[in-house]
């Protein structure tokens, strides 16, 4: 497979200010200062040959023109930026083009001597060794088919099943097709549970059994219900004949007013009696205060007057001693005659006068023990007597007042006596004496509060069953009313209708669940609709298997592709040791000799055997490298054939 360069021809454009139109042969060498065209020219010929151009770094020029190019083929071929089919494409299947990662191979533009679009340590691309040394390029190719997940070589097996990450698109549709399965099989579950074990029949029995119970406990509910009615009525006609309670409080109040009335008639009469007894105290006191106005009345009086002549004597002294002190001797002299004749009148009246002495003493000390006896105190004087006769005095008049007020207050006592027994013997049906008041009241207030209990708790009981009574008690019911079991049956029923209706409404949805999820919107009978389902089911695990099989396969494809890398890692080993390769690499610089593939990377091998890393090399030793290989892999790809190459600044880094 030969290819050769015969002709370049570019119109102006660009940098490029003449056209240009080269014949080529063995060697074309193209220099210039900077800005001349050279580039443009390279990227031109990049354009026209390839049509896969994305391992260059091209500007978008407006160059046209043609390369005439001499082989893959036997004809003579012209090249345009529009023309195809290029280098790297197949015209037929007879005529392949180049590989598109060796046309890289025949370029270096820009300077770029690197076998690499990204930036490599080692400057060489892993698959375009795979591509050379391994031929087909198979590994790289399968691995990058959509129909093998990179995420099936991470797949896991446990319990037998085959399991692996999240986003594996095998694995997320095995379970989808999972859940479809567990939502099949749960929709054949609720069939058989819901509608072949007959679930509505079986409820709507119960809420039947339930409804029959219900209407017997109705029955004995009425029946009670007019039992209470009489029974209520009959309460109502004894409490009727009773007094009610206020009646029966208020008579309770009058006794405790009448027996209070007496209690107070009695102290009363009391009181008037003792006051009568006093009016013989009075009259003893009347009569010795008279004998003691008598004894005393016999007895002289003293005088009472005031020593009026001392004292005048005493003040005409005084003056006459204030008139000496002033040198009024005359003066002094008649006033003291003045005084002492006053003093000599008074010493003469008081010599005159005498002091009685009682005449009886005998009868007043007689007085005295008998005040001392009735009253319980001393005879004092004639005062003491005094005050005693005129507090019995006004006890006689609160004796006739007290005795006033008895002749009113005692026959009202009597008649109310009167009428509060008429009233109790009415009540009793009987007469009563006064001592079985109070017990005739206690058992009237016990009945009544009794018959009061018993009809308030008749009226409660009929008022919680809820029905209205009968005006007849009709014939007795054979279900014995029970309000807890009335409760509890209702309830039952209750959850028993909700269950039926759940039940329904649940088979409803079931229904139109199937219909939606087997698409048959018109299918109502459920041996079609049961049958779809399994057939369904039948496909999905057919779908299940599938689908695990192409895991298992994806899996086991990773596998091989595992060996085949290990053989292909050997074959590139092997490939690197080819006489090209090394006497490429040896020309271009003489201190290497081998190119080798290394665990860290591609090494260089020197006359010394000493393997040294390409990404440490220096700037010009990996140029001169990348240079060598790239002539040794274009030969061994052209498997030794003549081509072009094509250099654009290709040695600036290196010492030559």
């Amino acid at each position: 497979m030969s290819v050769q360069i015969t002709r370049i021809q570019v119109n102006a454009g660009g940098p490029l200010e003449q056209p240009i139109d080269w014949t080529c042969k063995d060697l074309t060498l193209v220099y210039g200062p900077n800005e001349t065209g050279k580039s443009y020219v390279v990227e031109f010929l990049i354009r026209c040959l390839f049509r896969n151009t994305s391992g260059w770094t091209l500007r978008n020029l407006p160059a046209d023109g043609g390369v005439t190019v001499a082989g893959p083929t036997e004809k003579t071929t012209k090249l345009s930026r529009n023309k195809r089919p290029k280098l790297d494409e197949a015209s037929d299947d007879d005529a392949p083009g180049l590989l598109g990662d060796l046309c890289r191979l025949l370029v270096v533009s820009q300077g770029n001597s690197r076998l690499s679009v990204g930036e490599t340590g080692d400057g060489m691309e892993r698959n375009m060794l795979s591509e050379l040394f391994s031929g087909e390029h198979l590994i790289e190719s399968i691995r990058k088919s959509n129909a093998l997940s990179p995420l099936a070589k991470d797949a896991t097996f446990e319990s037998d099943t085959i399991g692996g990450h999240g986003n594996w698109p095998e694995k997320r549709e095995r379970d989808r097709v999972l859940e479809d399965i567990e939502t099949v099989n749960g929709l054949i579950d609720r069939f058989n549970t819901s509608i072949s074990h007959g679930e509505v029949a079986t409820l709507a029995a119960r809420q039947r059994d339930l409804r029959e119970q219900l209407a017997g406990l109705k029955e004995a509910r009425q029946y009670r219900a007019n039992q209470l009615d009489d029974h209520r009525k009959t309460l109502d006609e004894q409490l009727g004949k009773l007094p009610s309670t206020e009646e029966i409080t208020q008579l309770s109040v009058e006794i405790q007013t009448l027996r209070q009335t007496r209690i107070t008639i009695q102290a009363t009469r009391e009181r008037q009696q003792r006051l009568v007894r006093q009016k013989a105290d009075l009259d003893w006191a009347s009569m010795a205060a008279d004998n003691y106005d008598r004894i005393i009345s016999a007895r002289p009086l003293a005088n009472a007057n005031p020593p009026w002549l001392a004292i005048s004597a005493a003040i005409v002294l005084l003056i006459a001693v204030t008139a000496g002190l002033f040198s009024q001797r005359w003066g002094l002299g008649l006033l003291t005659l003045v005084s002492a004749a006053l003093a000599a009148v008074h010493y003469w009246q008081d010599r005159r006068r005498q002091t009685p002495e009682p005449d009886a003493p005998v009868e007043l000390n007689r007085i005295g023990d008998e005040f001392l006896r009735r009253f319980g105190e001393p005879l004092g004087d004639r005062s003491s007597l005094s005050l005693k006769i005129r507090s019995l005095e006004k006890a006689g008049n609160e004796a006739e007042v007290l005795a006033g007020q008895l002749e009113a207050e005692m026959p009202a006592a009597t008649a109310e006596t009167s009428r509060i027994s008429g009233q109790l013997s009415r009540w009793a049906g009987r007469a009563l004496v006064e001592n079985n008041w109070d017990d005739e009241l206690e058992s009237l207030r016990t009945q009544r509060v009794r018959l009061d209990r018993q009809l308030r708790d008749t009226q409660s009981e009929l008022d919680r069953l809820g029905t209205a009574p009968e005006d007849t008690l009709g014939a007795a019911s054979k279900t014995r009313w029970n309000a807890a079991q009335y409760d509890q049956l209702t309830e039952q029923l209750h959850e028993a209708e909700e269950a039926l209706s759940r039940e329904i409404a649940s088979q409803s949805e079931l229904l139109d669940t199937v219909r939606r999820y087997i698409s048959e919107s018109h299918a109502s009978d459920w041996e079609s609709l049961l049958a779809a389902l399994e057939k369904r089911l039948k496909e999905r695990h057919s779908e299940y298997e599938k689908v695990t099989a192409r895991m298992i396969a994806q899996f086991l494809v990773h596998q091989v592709l595992e060996d085949f890398e290990a053989a292909e890692t050997e074959m590139i080993s092997d490939g690197l040791e080819r006489l090209m390769i090394r006497d490429s690499i040896h020309r271009l610089s003489p201190r290497y000799h081998a190119l080798r593939d290394g665990e860290d990377g591609l090494v260089v091998v020197d006359g010394d055997e000493n393997e040294l890393l390409v990404a440490n090399l220096s700037t010009g030793a990996r140029e001169q490298v990348f240079l060598g290989a790239r002539l040794g892999f274009a030969r061994i790809a052209l498997e030794d054939h003549p081509a072009f190459l094509v250099l654009d600044d290709a040695f600036q880094h290196s010492d030559w």
